[in-house]
């Protein structure tokens, strides 16, 4: 029985590894913006590049991006690699009648993800 335990939870660990991914953020606006990953929330990207890892056995394959509380809003993700905020509030951070886009590629839902704001 103790084995078998064992080896349960030898598999349970390599499932958890075998599923995380990572994004790589490329912000290429002078905004700072805070976004909502899949599985977590409340994640600030600065301009310039970051990195994020996955919540455990949950992959990143969708996330939205949201400046000034929510005011305005991009979801970009697999299956819907492409928004931007044009007819939404514009960021003070931008210039006047300005507009975000986000674009996001991803071979697979298990794959690691690069997202371009620009």
């Amino acid at each position: 029985m103790k084995k078998l335990l064992l080896a349960a939870l030898a598999l349970t660990g390599t499932g958890i590894a075998a599923e995380a991914n990572m994004l790589t953020v490329n912000n290429l606006t002078p905004c700072t913006y805070t976004i909502s990953l899949s599985g977590g929330s409340g994640t600030i990207i600065p301009p310039g590049t970051s990195t994020f890892y996955s919540f455990g056995t949950v992959n990143i394959t969708a996330i939205k991006i949201m400046w000034g509380g929510g005011v305005t809003q991009v979801n970009v993700g697999y299956g819907s690699p492409y928004h931007n905020s044009i007819g939404q509030p514009t960021p003070t951070c931008l210039a006047p009648g300005g507009f975000y886009t986000a674009s996001w590629a991803q071979a697979s839902p298990t794959a690691d993800a690069t997202m371009v704001i620009f």
